[in-house]
């Protein structure tokens, strides 16, 4: 038998093991199941153009409890998903992801140069606690993502914003960068000119000025993501920020107001957070023309999907993401398209590597761990098929190229990676150091730390340990750079290339966590953000996404993602609203739909 048949064999017994231990305790064990192709969404019966709720009733839901309240910070999808129902911004995304008014009135005004916007905001518009939202509200959101003390993870977005680049990288230390632990202390008075500077202004009560210092193509669908939405400065936390201390936003919901859809009532860590509907919220607001129609939305926090498959099954929760090595069981048990729906996400998984901790720096070590991945394999074993192996980081449908592109050059081939580990001076794994996959506590999270872990042990000869985290803990450790390996990965923020190439590619990205540094990149970023071009840009970003693809530039891709829910049957507005703009639950970026039929 072949070192690699051996190995798959290995990998399949394990892993058949582990599957036929849940699917006991699930009482099904019928083999019929997923082919394991892409299908194209599927989803219940109903339409976004319709409106089947009644008026009332509760909801409980599984999520991933968040590490940060503030959307000025945040970079996570469950955080994201949070955000998006307590607050908007001046703009949201439709079903089309084109952007539409919110709170602002109606488009912006552009100056003929395209770098000057004029935005008015709607009449009468109130936070929830009933304070007037006014401009300056929105202006100290802007101000509070280029801050450098607050330090948000997608300030990069808003590099163009006149002065907002200088202001977020005044207390960068040596390392250069902002927001890290080497960061140097100021005080107001160094601050508040750099802040003064920011071109972000309100011109009365209801209307803002931002100037660019370049054209940016994407800037109007910009302003509907969470890094610019508003703060309630008329609360005494934040109506007393200054730069060095610009209001800790904290994890109270007593202490916060909100404009979006939803309140959070209630807080309880490693458990649960309660909302309910916002009384100062009109459905004009929202981007599909709904309001709330729910006397309360609960979102649990369970980590482990077999865990949470359970508490589906007893009535404990109405909604679930699913655990995807029961994926065949779950679907046959509540029907294809009845309570079971799933859909291709604009959504690329991976390794994601450190390359500041040697030997990951060597592009040698980056191609043998990727190509010592059968990434059929893994798709099949740790999750029955439910997803798309690749090789490419940006997807076909976002401008990037077929899920195969690579495959000759990162894909799995056990020879190629046993020849790169050699070259780079590690012949059958001698001498290589012990790395570490961190993961959360899921059981797909760690089947397929598992499956990475005999991959290299089979194939390079090479041992791995396995940390296992909760979320909270994981989405820290990777911020902070504290790991070796990490399999994730990214969900489109944004319906642009843009979106999965800047801040996270190129040298001075404040999402690089795995310290990608490549001056082609860099150059191909720097032409692109500015490039009015479409064409011409896209391109750009394509031909960035090759290089980060064929050198493993932080991340070896495995597969694109797709989302599987359960929802109960009089559950309304989840599968339905299901999109590209989901952050980490089925509809999540209308959860103003959300609501229970009859």
């Amino acid at each position: 038998m072949s070192l690699v048949k051996h190995w798959r064999l290995v990998l399949l017994s394990l892993f058949a093991i582990v599957a036929l231990a849940a699917f006991a305790a699930c009482g099904d064990d019928d083999d019929e199941g997923d082919d394991g192709e892409t299908a194209a969404p599927t989803s219940p019966a109903g339409s976004p153009s319709g409106d089947e709720r009644i008026d009332g009733g509760e909801l409980t839901i599984q999520g991933n409890e968040f590490q940060s309240l503030d959307p000025h910070f945040s970079s996570f999808a469950q955080d994201i998903s949070l955000h998006r129902m307590l607050w908007r911004g001046l703009y949201s995304l439709d079903m089309d992801n084109k952007p539409v008014p919110a709170m602002a009135a109606s488009d912006p005004e552009v100056s003929a140069d395209g770098m000057t916007y004029t935005i008015t905001l709607r009449d009468g518009l109130k936070w929830s606690d009933g304070d007037s939202l006014l401009a300056e509200d929105f202006v100290a959101g802007l101000l509070r993502t280029c801050n450098p003390v607050n330090a948000g993870e997608y300030q990069y977005v808003l590099t163009e914003v006149v002065g907002c680049d200088a202001f977020y990288n005044a207390a960068a230390g040596p390392d250069g960068e902002a927001g890290t632990a080497d960061d140097v202390t100021l005080d107001d008075a160094s601050l508040q000119p750099l802040q003064d500077a920011v071109a972000v202004t309100a011109i009365d009560d209801t209307t803002i000025e931002i100037k660019l210092s370049v054209p940016k193509p994407t800037f109007p669908i910009i302003l509907s993501l969470w890094m610019t939405f508003p703060v309630p400065v008329h609360l005494p936390r934040f109506a007393a920020a200054t730069p060095a201390a610009p209001g800790d936003w904290g994890t109270d919901p007593a202490a916060l107001a909100y404009n979006g859809p939803y309140v959070m009532d209630s807080y309880t860590p490693q458990l649960e957070g309660v909302l309910s509907p916002n009384p100062n919220w009109s459905e004009e607001y929202s981007s599909v023309g709904k309001a709330p129609t729910l006397d309360k939305l609960t979102v649990r926090y369970i980590d482990d999907l077999s865990q949470a498959a359970n508490a589906y099954r007893n009535d404990e929760l109405q909604a679930t993401d699913v655990d995807l090595t029961q994926l065949e069981t779950l679907r046959n048990e509540f029907g294809d398209g009845q309570e079971y729906f799933k859909q291709l996400a604009p959504s690329t998984r991976g390794v994601e590597m450190n390359l500041e901790h040697p030997p990951l720096d060597n592009l040698d070590v980056r191609l043998a761990l990727s190509r010592a991945v059968d990434r059929q394999a893994l798709n099949q074993v740790v999750t029955q098929g439910g997803n798309e192996p690749t090789t490419t980081w940006l997807p076909e449908v976002t401008g990037g190229v077929a899920p195969d592109e690579y495959d000759d050059i990162t894909g799995f081939d056990a020879t190629a990676a046993k020849k790169h580990l050699a070259d780079a001076g590690y012949p059958d794994g001698a001498g290589f150091p012990t790395l570490d996959i961190l993961v959360g506590d899921s059981p797909a999270a760690k089947a397929t730390a598992q499956f990475l872990q005999e991959s290299y042990r089979t194939v390079l000869n090479i041992e791995t340990t396995i940390t296992t985290v909760d979320s909270p803990t994981r989405s820290s450790r990777f911020r902070e750079e504290q790991f070796d390996l990490f399999p994730g990965g990214w969900i489109q923020d944004y319906p642009d290339p843009e979106n999965w190439i800047v801040g996270l590619y190129d040298t001075p990205g404040t999402l690089n966590h795995y310290n990608c540094s490549d001056p082609d990149i860099d150059d191909l970023v720097n032409k692109a953000k500015v490039n009015t071009n479409d064409t011409e840009r896209r391109q750009q970003y394509k031909d960035a996404n090759e290089i980060i693809s064929t050198t493993i530039c932080g991340i070896a891709p495995y597969w694109h993602e797709n989302n599987h829910w359960l929802r109960k049957s009089n559950v309304v507005g989840i599968s339905e609203y299901m999109t590209g703009q989901d952050g980490a639950m089925g509809g999540d970026w209308a959860a103003e739909a959300w609501g229970l039929s009859s």
